[in-house]
């Protein structure tokens, strides 16, 4: 009640969230048979579960924290109490081993295709360019890592040739400002020649940005659940990503595909290992294509929400 009251020049702040009332008569006019909210440290999302609970409608919670985190940890502590009541947690992160075999963990429910079966097999087909052409999605900010790749790019070996794509939003002035930053940084590289930016691209039109790129690199700190490195890998793209990027389970097995993010000499060893020949590039669009289409399938997906939701019991009943 007092947030409630508070001022706030943010349209959408997050105490601006239902009553307990209005969001027990809109569940009740939804009619859901399923709820899945968004965690529960958020305080939109605490009233949404309550309601589902006091409704008798099946909850399921979903994280992007790790599928095994450490024991006795706050996202332990708080999955193994809802596991305890009954309530199953999700996330977006991959799991090598069952998730669901200890109290504090949770089952991974992979991110899908974002494109259609057809599309994606395409994409997955497509030739080879070369000098290749690597591709940067993220938003202007500094813990992406922009400046973190521009000096790898400058460290690998000259005979390397390659074009590079920042690919952002660029809608308020800071942004702008950080899109000249990075210009000026790759001219005192000398990389500035190699450079371009594609901004405000909507999203039913990156599969345009994905299939004119062959290498997508991520070096994100402090990323839970980056998802330019799916729909890159199903557009056909090789993919390397930060070491400790919560959606790196997605991706290809080894330090092949991955590196240090705030270790620039780490991040040209993994795109010189990438690049040094068509057939290194080749074999590395073609691995993080078959790995996430195994790994997040429609089908498994599918089989996974349904245990969720409970359709398969109300089957067998």
């Amino acid at each position: 009640m007092i947030e409630r009251r508070s001022t706030s020049k943010v349209a959408n702040a997050p105490y601006r969230f239902p009553g307990v009332t209005a969001y027990w008569k809109h569940l009740q006019n939804e009619d859901p048979d399923v709820v899945i909210v968004r965690g529960v440290t958020r305080w939109f999302c605490r009233i949404a579960a309550i309601c589902a609970i006091g409704q008798g409608r099946r909850l399921v919670i979903y994280d992007q924290e790790d599928a095994a985190p450490s024991a006795w940890g706050s996202t332990w502590i708080r999955r193994a109490v809802f596991k305890y009541l009954g309530i199953p947690h999700v996330t977006s992160r991959l799991s090598s081993t069952d998730s669901r075999l200890a109290s504090g963990n949770a089952l991974s429910l992979p991110f899908g295709s974002p494109f259609e079966p057809t599309r994606a097999a395409e994409l997955g087909r497509r030739l080879l360019q070369w000098p290749p052409r690597i591709l940067m999605v993220a938003k202007y900010r500094e813990r992406k890592g922009h400046s973190a790749l521009l000096k790898a790019l400058s460290i690998i070996p000259k005979s390397m040739s390659f074009s590079l794509t920042f690919c952002g939003e660029e809608v308020t002035p800071s942004d702008t400002a950080f899109r000249r930053t990075l210009l000026q940084e790759a001219r005192a590289l000398g990389i500035a020649d190699r450079l371009k930016f594609r901004n405000n691209v909507a999203h039913d039109n990156m599969d345009s940005v994905f299939s004119s790129h062959d290498l997508l690199i991520l070096p994100s700190l402090f990323e839970p659940a980056a998802v330019s490195p799916i729909e890159a890998a199903w557009a056909g793209c090789a993919v390397l990503m930060s070491r400790d990027s919560g959606t790196r389970g997605y991706i290809p097995e080894g330090d092949a595909y991955d590196f240090l993010a705030d270790d620039p000499e780490d991040i040209a060893r993994a795109i010189a290992g990438v690049l040094a020949q068509p057939e290194s590039l080749r074999q590395a669009r073609d691995s993080c294509f078959s790995h996430i289409s195994a790994v997040a399938n429609d089908g498994a997906i599918l089989r996974l929400f349904e245990h969720l939701a409970g359709f398969e019991t109300r089957r067998s009943q």
